[in-house]
């Protein structure tokens, strides 16, 4: 059996049963062995851009003894994949830009799935805000720490029906509305880690010659924001 990392437990679990599930990035192959082992999935599509870890996957598959049911695709993003091909896609271990990249060049594809599961590793304002105007609605968030780096994931679907589409505020584009409502241990660490890192750069900027470069006072004024919405956030826990 296949042990995963507790990110990708995470992952893992919020992956609902479904015949087929493509793993975008599948790296060693382990998400889709677990979900054959566990039979939540009845075939899998393993992907990814590069041939290496897609050799590894092939032979981390044929060990397990799930050959005949991955595909492996060698594809930048959702490129080899079609529409409706599977219901469930992952996508993991990835930037939050390329994943946002990665959404609209294949986004009759992202569309078309029940559900998306994402681990961005950075840029969560953009990436949620860029989902959101493309008509995702977030069903799920938790947060993950792996070398002390605090993540989140995020289940979303695709919503056709625009009188049903969400629309976040700064504070759920930057922390998560699922995960401001669960409230979990790791946000408050999370925010503790952000509130202490803006601040002292901030304090180290404000403190500098003057007068101040446009770029400067941009930054100051971004950091500001970014502790406010920190302390909107505090409140609505």
């Amino acid at each position: 059996m296949i042990k995963l990392s507790p990110r990708l437990q995470i992952v893992y679990d919020m992956i609902p049963h479904c015949q087929t599930v493509a793993d975008v990035g599948t790296d060693h192959g382990y998400l889709p062995i677990a979900l054959l082992e566990n039979k939540v999935a009845s075939r899998a599509i393993a992907m990814d851009i590069n041939a290496g870890p897609l050799d590894r996957a092939k032979d981390n598959i044929k060990a397990a003894g799930f050959e005949s049911q991955v595909d492996l695709r060698l594809s930048n993003g959702l490129e080899k994949l079609s529409p409706g091909e599977a219901e469930v896609i992952s996508i993991c271990g990835m930037g939050g830009t390329l994943i946002g990249k990665i959404f609209q060049a294949g986004e009759p594809v992202a569309k078309s799935a029940d559900c998306i599961v994402i681990e961005p590793q950075s840029d969560y304002y953009s990436l949620r805000r860029l989902l959101m105007e493309m008509g995702f609605k977030i069903i799920d968030e938790n947060l993950t720490c792996e070398e002390n780096k605090i993540y989140p994931i995020i289940k979303l679907k695709y919503e056709a029906d625009e009188s049903k589409r969400d629309a976040y505020t700064d504070e759920q584009l930057e922390y998560g509305p699922k995960i401001i409502e669960r409230a979990p241990e790791l946000l408050y660490r999370l925010l503790d880690k952000n509130q202490k890192e803006y601040s002292s750069i901030l304090a180290s900027l404000e403190s500098g010659a003057s007068p101040k470069s446009e770029a400067i006072e941009a930054r100051c004024q971004e950091l500001r924001h970014q502790l406010q919405i920190i302390e909107q956030v505090r409140n609505l826990l």
